[in-house]
């Protein structure tokens, strides 16, 4: 636990205390700040006051002490539930402003991880809770040198991954030999395996499927897989080790030898797009601007705008990249939330706008990340949909 870096962080942001919270697990986050592992078995709720200045305050159940023995600062048992109401309006005193995970009207799902009830409580003791988006940013999102260089392991397997796979598909297709959806996400899913990384079964969708951005391909009903069928696979993965990092991406092929107008089309917006975003980053940071996620959104969501396609573009731009693989930082979002939480160095993200009609749809995902330096596209860069036969 980074207590002086958090204790420097809340005096810039001018804020009393972080209040961290947890009940069986229902904040990640708050866990995680304080190095208490998913391994580690906790069943009462706890609290954390972590002020700008001074001892930090652990409120824990009695019977629950050992999983605070790590932490710096005054520990402090309770049993009924009265007492944690005391001793919490005690550990507050004379604190004007705390920061939880709480995001005014649910602004942002991954940062409101503390219940209302519980929000209550802390108010019941006089105190102001505000939202802590930005102490998450610095202490839960940013990347190590390690967690960054375990990010670009898992992108150089996202790619084998993916040659290995357009290479199954244009073998079966050339050969008239059938296959699935279902059954290449399965041909991906051993690869995965056999390369030794932990994943989630990828997308796989062709044709009108693919319009659908979360399709998941089913054992039954699953559409087979042809010559001339438009092919969208999406994949992410990590390497296993504690820490790691998800690398995530979305690439676009076509089971035949060329392709089709209305697809190359569509592919030129969305990948346009994509380097608007990027390229409007790089420059951003290069003068040392203040970049928040919303206005990357806005910048990609504009050049599909423009082009006639805003109401085919309906996800966000991008998402949050770290320990899990949509993670808790700065989201590139001005759609389905509102987030504008400025973006910081040693954070990861998503780039990836689609254009999803009723006969198929296309998106191309890359991922960034932000250092004290500029900007690095950590994947593969598709510039064209890969035609898979000769």
């Amino acid at each position: 636990m980074d207590l002086a870096g958090i204790q420097g962080t809340l005096k810039t942001l001018e804020i009393d205390a972080w209040l961290l919270y947890d009940f069986h697990g229902i904040n990640p986050i708050a866990r995680r700040v304080i190095g208490l592992g998913e391994d580690r078995f906790a069943t009462r709720r706890w609290f954390g006051l972590v002020p700008a200045t001074g001892e930090a305050i652990w409120l824990h159940h009695a019977i629950e002490a050992h999983l605070f023995t790590h932490v710096p600062g005054r520990r402090v048992p309770f049993v009924g539930y009265r007492e944690l109401q005391e001793k919490l309006r005690e550990a507050v005193k004379g604190v004007k402003r705390v920061a939880m995970e709480y995001v005014p009207g649910g602004a942002i799902p991954y940062v409101s991880r503390v219940d209302g009830g519980t929000i209550e409580m802390v108010r019941a003791c006089g105190v102001q809770v505000v939202t802590s988006a930005d102490l998450v940013q610095h202490f839960e999102a940013r990347w190590s040198p390690e967690a960054l260089d375990s990010h670009r392991r898992a992108a150089h397997g996202l790619k084998e991954v993916l040659q290995a796979t357009f290479d199954h598909v244009a073998q079966a297709a050339g050969k008239g030999r059938s296959i699935t959806e279902h059954s290449v996400q399965q041909f991906m899913c051993d690869q995965f395996r056999g390369r030794g990384f932990h994943h989630d079964p990828p997308i796989v969708a062709v044709n009108a499927h693919s319009g659908n951005p979360h399709y998941e391909p089913r054992p039954d009903g699953s559409a087979p897989i042809r010559k001339g069928d438009l092919l969208l696979l999406d994949l992410w993965c990590r390497e296993e080790a504690e820490g790691s990092i998800w690398a995530d991406i979305t690439w676009m092929a076509y089971v035949g030898k060329d392709v089709p107008a209305r697809h190359k089309e569509i592919w030129d917006i969305v990948a346009g797009a994509r380097d608007a975003a990027v390229s409007f980053l790089k420059e951003g940071v290069a003068l040392g601007k203040r970049i928040r996620g919303a206005d990357v959104d806005e910048v990609a969501r504009r050049h599909i705008r423009e082009r006639g396609y805003a109401d085919r573009f309906i996800h966000r731009t991008g998402h949050s990249i770290g320990l899990e693989v949509h993670g808790n930082g700065c989201n590139i979002d001005s759609l389905e939330t509102l987030d504008e939480r400025q973006l910081i160095p040693r954070t990861g993200f998503s780039i990836e706008p689609g254009i999803y009609l009723d006969d198929f749809g296309v998106r191309s995902e890359i991922d960034v990340y932000m250092d004290d330096r500029g900007v690095e596209v950590t994947t593969a860069v598709q510039d064209h949909i890969l035609p898979l036969l000769p």
